[in-house]
C-alpha cells in the first residue's frame, strides 16, 4: 500500500470516506484538505472577536467556488457557491 493509503487508513472513516470523494468536511487538518482537493487558489486570514480564521480558495469565478474556513489546524467551515454566473440559486423548499 502507498504512503497515502496508509496515511488515509489512519483517518476517522468520515474524514477517510471525504478524501475519497475528494471533498472537504468540518474537522480535517491543513494536509488531509491538501490530499483530498490539492492546494488552494488563494489564502486570507483575519481574526473575529480575538479568534484567528484562515480561508483558503478554491475553484474560480464564473464557476463553482469552495471556501475552507480554518480556525487553529481544523476545519470549522465549508461554503460551496456559484460565483459570477449572473444567476442564483432555488431558494429552499418550505419544510412540510
Amino acid at each position: 500500500r502507498s504512503a497515502t493509503e496508509q496515511f488515509v487508513s489512519t483517518l476517522p472513516p468520515e474524514i477517510a470516506e471525504a478524501v475519497k470523494l475528494n471533498k472537504v468536511v468540518e474537522g480535517m487538518d491543513r494536509d488531509t484538505v491538501i490530499l483530498a482537493v490539492g492546494r488552494p487558489r488563494l489564502k486570507s486570514r483575519e481574526t473575529k472577536d480575538g479568534i484567528d480564521y484562515e480561508d483558503w480558495v478554491y475553484g474560480n469565478p464564473p464557476g463553482k467556488m469552495t471556501f475552507v474556513t480554518f480556525s487553529g489546524s481544523k476545519v470549522v467551515k465549508v461554503k460551496e457557491t456559484y460565483a459570477g454566473l449572473g444567476g442564483s440559486t432555488a431558494p429552499p423548499l418550505p419544510p412540510r
